[in-house]
């Protein structure tokens, strides 16, 4: 279609010249000016210009004018292109007259009247053709829009599109102008059939009254809840249909509702026993809602598959449907017969591979039920084996014996019989290619499994044609296609490959079309491409600048399509739909925490204090066009201080970051946060106020790398529960303390999913150095080590063993400081100086705890610890060492809904020197 429109713009050049010539005359002239009039203005736009490529001195062609046309038009924002020609002299002047396909910013509706939703229809058309709609899709949209106002009742809707023009900037407003008439209402209403209830009953489940408004929306999501009531009580052949007649000339609509209730469904067994837990899975009658005979063989066959894999070979199962008072009866028979159990497997002929190895991959052993399923299986792992090892023709023969039956002959012992034929290994003894002459040799051999010496194994040789056909592909060649040959010696031992190639046209790319980018500069989605003009069309690098530019975060939607011209070239168009730049998240709720708190002097008292918790989030992404973005979040709760004898403690945390990717020039992406918050611990209080500076850089897919400067200033108070005797002199000191660190940490993530991983491991490393020099009150080396690994268990539904090891060590620099008396004051020496003591302490707020949250659960917070991180009164005092193991079982219930049971082991203590695993404390829940 762009083809023929531009073929039809070019051969229709304007000859608005003061010299009246034929058009064919302008024809081979030289090209004076080319200038570009976008919407009436000059414009002198960088990629516009790159696509005319008609440049002054050129003689002119018919064709490089049809092949600028095509580029524009390519861009999907222009509705109208003309080329205008005028003859100055002995030159042309070409001027390209662009009229912009003005993009719909906002949809309006006028003409709503009670019972529409124009909120409701404004979300349907942009679900439906998006948040800003081409204009020439905008009779589809009147039409959707047509369509829904006639479900809530609107028979008779009509709806005209507009497309109006905002005179402060080159986007449109869409606006439907609604003329919906009258609503309809129900008239008669007629129910034939059986429901099973009184009409009265059944019009009132389905709110039907003569001259209610006609919904017919509501009216089938009534249907449908009735129905599966009705299936829920064992009715599970109930059906019900509406007809609607219009009447009126549409004001009024007759219903008839059609019932069947059909019998009620009991399912029962009979015969040897199927575990209750079990039976509505094998036989899904009620989840179905059907009871049809399909269904019923099938259940026969879940039943019967389920008791041979126990071992029950000769399983016999029957259904028989009787009708009893109107109710069906359906009864499964299962006579199980004697279970067959494994009493030994013998394995022979195997010389090629470790019997080890065979055994380790079969599932059958001795003790275990004898399944024939199992078996197979087995059978086709040794043979899978044998072939990956390069043993073509090895054939697995499994002879199955039985014993007398043991006992009262419920159960038969079976001896199983293994025995291998290798036959001959093939070994690749040649490989060739044969057309490949776009593309070296030596490098098709790299990408292929199969090299000479190495077993052959059939299946890898065609994932190798799919490789060496992908690699093609990737370079342009979209067309290419691989044969392979495989000749094997007549003794089976070798096997020369042949691989012929047909590489078709190289594509290469023309131009790079980038459409849709409003507040996005083009020089960010370009960095994103793995593409660039002149060079070969891949498809590896197609499918990854799609999700590179996803992974941005800008764009509501990215396609990024070809437009051909020619044989060899190709323009891509990538076309974008930028996401809002301002997002806003909120919540609340109720907060439970356990904390420990001083009971009239006695000690510490585990206190269950609830408290309100509210959180707001804002951010603008895309700053500048250049993806940066900043974000505030805030949060605060409040709960009693002690008990509710005084005043109540806010706690807050406010956090501001600036995101620039890809910091200056390289591909690191950097991060500014500042940080207020106070936050009550068991022992004390604090507030803070932090500036960190972070630079973080992707190695590889799964390892990461970040460094980072932080300066904080942190304030204890209310800390006078802990014993002053206790408390550490670098706290009485400073009880404001300001710290300047640098760190370095480095993660290894290969979690199939971040927030509720199935499987994968995360591994992460860092250390922080705080020092005086640069300008830190106390210096220190801190370092946490994490690892977690997450394995599914086998045949269970999605159950997840979720295991993982924490370790952190930390230690103060030498410090000499005041030695402070009970009350705070300084102590002097006989002869009158300051007493100094050298202390090595943690800052408090930088030693660790444990206990509650997700670290040491069955514990109130900060609980955990060794006697000497804990004062007499039991409050925690911290530590410089911290071990914390952590063991659970992930069981889904349904939907979103699950059960953890956990086991965790841990302590801290005071120094790193101390780390003891014999002391350390568990706890076991769910």
């Amino acid at each position: 279609m762009l083809r023929l429109i531009a073929a039809c713009l070019a051969a229709v050049l304007l000859g608005a010249s003061p010299v009246r010539a034929d058009v064919m005359d302008y024809v081979g002239h030289p090209i004076g000016t080319v200038t570009i009039e976008r919407d009436g203005r000059p414009t002198t736009e960088i990629r516009l210009l790159a696509l005319v490529q008609v440049a002054a001195g050129a003689r002119l062609s018919i064709a490089a004018v049809r092949e600028a046309i095509t580029h524009l038009y390519g861009l999907g924002t222009f509705e109208d292109i003309r080329v205008h020609a005028s003859l100055r002299g002995e030159v042309v002047d070409l001027r390209y007259e662009l009229r912009s396909l003005r993009p719909i910013e906002d949809i309006e509706f006028s003409g709503v009247v009670s019972g529409i939703d124009d909120d409701r229809l404004r979300r349907l058309v942009t679900e439906r053709f998006g948040a800003s709609p081409r204009a020439n899709r905008v009779d589809d949209m009147a039409r959707l829009v047509e369509e829904d106002l006639k479900v809530v009742g609107f028979l008779n809707a009509r709806v005209e599109p507009h497309i109006l023009a905002i005179p402060t900037s080159n986007r449109s407003t869409l606006r439907f102008t609604l003329t919906p008439g009258a609503r309809a209402r129900v008239g008669t209403i007629e129910l034939t059939g059986d429901a099973g209830m009184p009409v009265a009953t059944v019009l009132e489940r389905l709110s039907l009254t003569s001259g209610r408004v006609y919904d017919r929306d509501g009216l089938t999501r009534r249907i449908g809840e009735h129905l599966d009531d009705q299936r829920a009580r064992g009715f599970l052949a109930a059906r019900m249909t509406v007809s609607a007649l219009p009447v009126d000339d549409g004001q009024t609509v007759n219903l008839t509702v059609t019932a069947v209730q059909g019998p009620h469904v009991r399912i029962a067994f009979q015969g040897d026993p199927i575990p209750a837990g079990r039976q509505a899975d094998l036989a899904p009658i009620a989840r179905e809602g059907s009871a049809d005979e399909d269904l019923l063989e099938d259940s026969t066959v879940r039943i019967r598959e389920f008791l041979t894999a126990q071992g029950y070979r000769d399983a016999r199962v029957t259904f028989e449907r009787q009708d009893r008072d109107g109710e069906m009866l359906i009864t499964f028979t299962v006579a199980r017969g004697p279970q067959y159990r494994v009493d030994r497997v013998e394995v022979s002929g195997v010389s090629a591979l470790p019997l080890a190895t065979l055994q380790d991959r079969m599932r059958v052993r001795s003790g275990q039920p004898f399944s024939v399923a199992a078996l197979d299986a087995d059978r086709a792992a040794v043979e899978g084996l044998y072939r990956r090892d390069g043993y073509a023709s090895v054939a697995v023969e499994i002879e199955v014996g039985t014993e007398q039956a043991i006992g009262d002959g419920s159960q038969v012992p079976v001896n199983l019989q293994v025995r291998v034929v290798e036959g001959a290994r093939t070994l690749v003894n040649a490989v060739t290619f044969e057309g490949n002459h776009g593309v070296a040799e030596a490098a098709l051999r790299e990408t292929l499994s199969l090299q000479p010496g190495r077993p052959y194994f059939v299946t890898q040789l065609a994932l190798d044609r799919d490789t060496v056909q992908l690699y093609y592909a990737n370079r342009g060649y979209q067309s290419a296609t691989v044969t392979t040959d495989a000749v094997i010696a007549p003794d089976g031992s070798s096997v020369d490959i042949a691989f012929t190639v047909s590489e078709g046209t190289r594509v290469f790319v023309d131009h790079v079309l980038i459409s849709g980018n409003e507040r996005t500069r083009t020089a960010t989605i370009e960095r994103e491409l793995q593409f660039k003009a002149g060079d070969p069309l891949g498809l590896e690098s197609i499918s990854e600048s799609q999700r590179r530019l996803s992974a941005l975060g800008l764009f509501r939607r990215v396609r990024i399509t070809e437009l051909g011209h020619g044989d060899a070239r190709r323009d891509i168009l990538v076309a974008v739909e930028e996401a809002p730049a301002t997002t806003v998240g909120y919540g609340g709720g109720l907060q439970a925490l356990q904390l420990l708190r001083n009971v009239n002097d006695t000690g510490a008292s585990a206190d269950l204090q609830f408290g309100p918790r509210v959180f707001f989030e804002t951010g603008r992404r895309n700053l500048f066009g250049k993806n940066r973005s900043v974000n505030v979040f805030t949060r605060v709760s409040v709960r009693p201080q002690n008990g509710a004898a005084t005043r109540d403690f806010v706690q807050y945390r406010v956090i501001g970051t600036f995101r620039e990717p890809r910091a200056l020039g390289t591909g690191a992406d950097a991060y500014l946060t500042g940080t207020l918050e106070q936050e009550r611990r068991s022992s004390f209080n604090f507030s803070r106020r932090a500036l960190n500076a972070q630079l973080g850089q992707k190695l590889t897919r799964y390892v990461s790398l970040t460094g980072s400067y932080q300066i904080q200033r942190t304030e204890l108070f209310d800390s006078e529960q802990v014993d002053p005797l206790q408390k550490l002199l670098i706290d009485r000191a400073f009880p404001q303390l300001r710290l300047s660190s640098f760190s370095l940490a480095g993660v290894r993530d290969t979690r199939d999913d971040i927030a509720d991983p199935f499987t994968g491991l995360f591994l992460s490393a860092s250390g922080q150095l705080a020092g005086r020099r640069i300008g830190s009150e106390v210096g220190f080396a801190k370092t946490f080590m994490s690892a977690q690994r997450f394995t599914p268990i086998p045949h269970t539904p999605r159950i997840v063993l979720a295991t993982s090891v924490r370790l952190g060590m930390a230690s103060g620099f030498p410090r000499q400081v005041a030695v402070l008396d009970a009350s705070g004051g300084a102590t002097f020496n006989a002869d009158g100086t300051p007493s100094l003591v050298t202390v090595r302490d943690l800052p408090a707020s930088e030693r660790f705890f444990a206990g509650g949250d997700t670290t040491m659960r069955g514990f109130a917070l900060d609980q955990v610890g060794a006697p000497n991180t804990i004062d007499k009164d039991g409050f925690p005092i911290g530590g410089g060492g911290l071990v914390i193991l952590n063991a659970e079982f992930r069981v889904p219930v349904k939907g979103g809904l699950g059960v953890v049971g956990f086991v965790d082991a841990g302590n801290v203590f005071a120094r790193t020197s101390e780390i003891d695993f014999g002391g350390m404390r568990s706890a076991v829940g769910f």
